[in-house]
C-alpha cells in the first residue's frame, strides 16, 4: 500500500506539472537572455549587454550558416558570452566567459528563442547498465512528441520561421546523416561548387577531392555506389576549374541586373555588423567603469580607522581601474581590425565596384568562402550528367527562385588524347605519303606553319612513327627501269648478302626514299659487265639463292 500511494501521489504531482505546463506557468530554469518579472513572466534579459551577445549570436549564424563559424568570428572579434549561474554563491548571477561550440547549438536549438513555451524536450529512461545496474539517463524527444509546445508566449530573439529554418541548416551541416544529400556551410577550399553539386547517376552528392602537390587541384567524384559495394568504379570524376568557371560566368551574367541593389545591401550588411560590435564593446566598457565606480563608492563609505576591510576595498578599486584600462585597449584593437564603411568616400568606392562585379569576383582579395556564399545565395543544386566515353558534362542548375537552365560543358583532354596526333593530321600524311617521301611531309608541315601536339616542329622520325602507328604504306615512285636487291642477285646468280655488299662499296648505283625502305637499283651495261667478272674471278663468292634476312634493315 505504501509503494502504491507513492505512485498515485507522484503521478499526481507529474499531472499537476502537465497542466501548469500547458497554461505556460510552469516555471523552470531559463536560458540565458530571459528571466522571471515580479509576476512569474518571462521577459527578455534587462541587461542590454546580454540581450547584446544572445542576439549577436543569430545574427552571425545567419550570415555564415555555422555553428562553429559563430565561435571564430566571436574569438576573432574577442567578444564574450554570458553564462547564467544555478547553485552556489553565484545562484542566479551572470558570468561572462567565452563562447563554445556546445553554447551555440543550444541557443539554436532552443525554441525558447523563438517566443516558445514548451514542456517535455527531455525525459528520463531507466537503462540496465552491464554490471545489473538501474539507471536512469536523459535523453532527447523528437519535436513532434513534446507534451506541451505554445508559440507566442514571450517575446523572442527570432522568428518561428526562423527556428525553423535554423534546424533546417544544422541539419544540412552535418555530414553523417544518413539522409544527407548536400552537406554543409561554406568551407575553405578552391572548389567552387562544394555542396551544390549531386550526380545525375545515382542521386548522390558529389565530394571534392585535392590532388596534387598541396592540393591545388580541386576535383569533383561520386563514389557512393563503389563505397556501397555496388559499383566497381565511379560514377564521376572530373576536375574543378572547367564547370567552376561556367557557373561563376552564368551566376555572374544573372546578377548584373541587381547589382546595385546588392551592393546597397551589402553596404548597409556591413555597417550593421560594426554597429553591432561596436556596441558590445561599448556596453562591456560601461560595464567595467560601473564595476570600478561601485568599487570607488564603496571604498569611500568605508571607516578610514578599519584598515582591514579598507585595504582590501582599496584593492578591489585597483583592479578594477586596471579592468577598465584593459577593456579599453582590447576595445581598441578589436574596433581598428574591423572594416569601417562610414565615410561618403568609402559609400562611392563601394558603389563604384557594383558597376564592375567581375573585377571584384575575380580579385585575389576576394576569398573563396565570399563566392560560395554568393553563389549559394542564387543556386540550389546542380545536377550534373557525364557520358561515358565523351569528354563533355551537362549541367543541370536549379535556380533559387525555381527556374531551371542547362549547359554543356567540354571537358580537357587526359594526356594522351592531348599528345595524340589529330585525325586531320593523319589524313594529310595518309594523302601525301602516297607522292612524297617523310622527310618531305615533314618539310611540308614546317612550310604550312603547323606544330605537333606538344608544340614542336615536325621531323622525319615523327612522320615516321604516324605512318607505322596507322598502317599507312610508303610511297612507290621505283620506275620501270630500276631492279630490287632480289632481281640483282637472281641475275648474277648470288645472294643478298653479295648485292648489299656491292651497296656499300658504292659498286651498284642504288637509292633509298627512307629507312627502312628498299634498295632501287640502275644497273649499265658496263657496270653489269665488271660484276660478272668479279663474280667468275672470285673464289669466295658462291652461287646462292636470296637471303631472307638481309643485313641494315634492307626489305626483299
Amino acid at each position: 500500500m505504501a509503494q502504491a500511494e507513492l505512485h498515485f501521489l507522484r503521478a499526481r504531482l507529474q499531472g499537476g506539472k502537465l497542466n501548469k505546463a500547458k497554461k505556460g506557468e510552469l516555471r523552470f530554469p531559463l536560458p540565458v537572455g530571459y528571466c522571471y518579472d515580479d509576476q512569474s513572466r518571462i521577459i527578455v534579459d534587462p541587461d542590454e549587454e546580454v540581450r547584446g551577445a544572445v542576439g549577436l549570436v543569430f545574427q552571425r549564424f545567419r550570415e555564415t550558416g555555422s555553428a562553429f563559424a559563430v565561435v571564430q568570428r566571436f574569438a576573432a572579434d574577442a567578444l564574450r558570452f554570458p553564462t547564467r549561474a544555478y547553485g552556489g554563491a553565484w545562484d542566479g548571477k551572470i558570468v561572462w566567459g567565452r563562447l563554445t561550440h556546445s553554447r551555440v547549438l543550444g541557443l539554436l536549438k532552443n525554441p525558447s528563442y523563438a517566443g516558445m513555451y514548451v514542456f517535455g524536450r527531455y525525459q528520463y529512461r531507466r537503462e540496465i547498465s552491464p554490471e545489473g545496474e538501474i539507471r536512469k539517463r536523459m535523453h532527447a524527444v523528437a519535436m513532434p512528441d513534446w507534451r506541451v509546445r505554445l508559440s507566442q508566449h514571450h517575446e523572442g530573439y527570432i522568428t518561428v520561421d526562423d527556428f525553423f529554418n535554423n534546424q533546417e541548416r544544422l541539419q544540412k551541416n552535418r555530414t553523417n546523416g544518413p539522409d544527407t544529400m548536400l552537406s554543409g556551410p561554406v568551407r575553405e577550399g578552391l572548389a567552387l561548387l562544394q555542396g551544390l553539386l549531386v550526380c545525375g547517376t545515382c542521386g548522390r552528392a558529389l565530394s571534392v577531392r585535392y590532388q596534387g602537390n598541396g592540393g591545388l587541384y580541386p576535383i569533383y567524384q561520386c563514389n557512393a555506389l563503389r563505397r556501397e559495394g555496388l559499383a566497381t568504379k565511379d560514377c564521376m570524376n572530373f576536375r574543378c576549374d572547367r564547370l567552376d568557371t561556367v557557373i561563376a560566368e552564368e551566376a555572374l551574367q544573372a546578377l548584373q541586373p541587381a547589382q546595385l541593389e546588392l551592393a546597397l545591401a551589402a553596404l548597409r550588411e556591413l555597417e550593421s555588423r560594426d554597429h553591432a560590435i561596436h556596441h558590445q564593446w561599448q556596453m562591456r566598457l560601461e560595464r567595467a567603469e560601473y564595476e570600478a565606480a561601485l568599487a570607488e563608492r564603496r571604498y569611500q563609505e568605508v571607516d578610514p580607522s578599519n584598515r582591514l576591510v579598507a585595504g582590501t576595498l582599496e584593492r578591489r578599486w585597483n583592479e578594477a581601474l586596471l579592468q577598465v584600462e584593459e577593456v579599453k585597449h582590447q576595445a581598441a584593437d578589436g574596433l581598428r581590425r574591423e572594416a569601417r564603411v562610414a565615410t561618403a568616400e568609402q559609400h562611392a568606392q563601394v558603389l563604384a565596384l557594383a558597376k564592375d562585379l567581375p573585377r571584384v569576383w575575380h580579385a585575389p582579395t576576394t576569398q573563396a568562402k565570399d563566392r560560395k556564399r554568393m553563389l549559394r545565395l542564387l543556386i540550389k543544386d546542380i545536377t550534373v550528367e557525364k557520358a561515358p566515353q565523351q569528354k563533355t558534362l551537362v549541367a543541370h542548375i536549379r535556380w533559387q527562385g525555381g527556374a531551371c537552365t542547362d549547359h554543356r560543358v567540354e571537358l580537357p583532354p587526359n594526356r594522351a588524347d592531348a599528345v595524340r596526333y589529330p585525325a586531320a593530321i593523319v589524313d594529310r600524311v595518309r594523302e601525301l605519303a602516297s607522292r612524297v617521301v617523310d622527310a618531305g611531309i615533314a618539310d611540308q608541315f614546317n612550310r604550312d606553319g603547323q606544330t605537333s601536339a606538344t608544340g614542336k616542329p615536325y621531323t622525319t622520325k615523327m612522320i615516321q612513327w604516324i605512318r607505322v602507328r596507322h598502317r599507312i604504306p610508303p610511297p612507290t615512285l621505283k620506275t620501270a627501269e630500276e631492279l630490287t636487291v632480289h632481281q640483282v642477285a637472281t641475275r648474277f646468280g648470288v645472294s643478298d648478302h653479295v648485292v648489299y655488299y656491292w651497296i656499300d662499296r658504292r659498286l651498284l648505283h642504288a637509292r633509298r626514299l627512307n629507312g627502312g625502305m628498299p634498295y632501287w637499283i640502275t644497273l649499265d651495261v658496263s657496270t653489269e659487265q665488271q660484276l660478272r667478272a668479279w663474280v667468275r674471278n672470285s673464289s669466295r663468292i658462291q652461287p646462292g639463292h636470296a637471303s631472307q634476312n638481309p643485313p641494315d634493315g634492307g626489305a626483299v
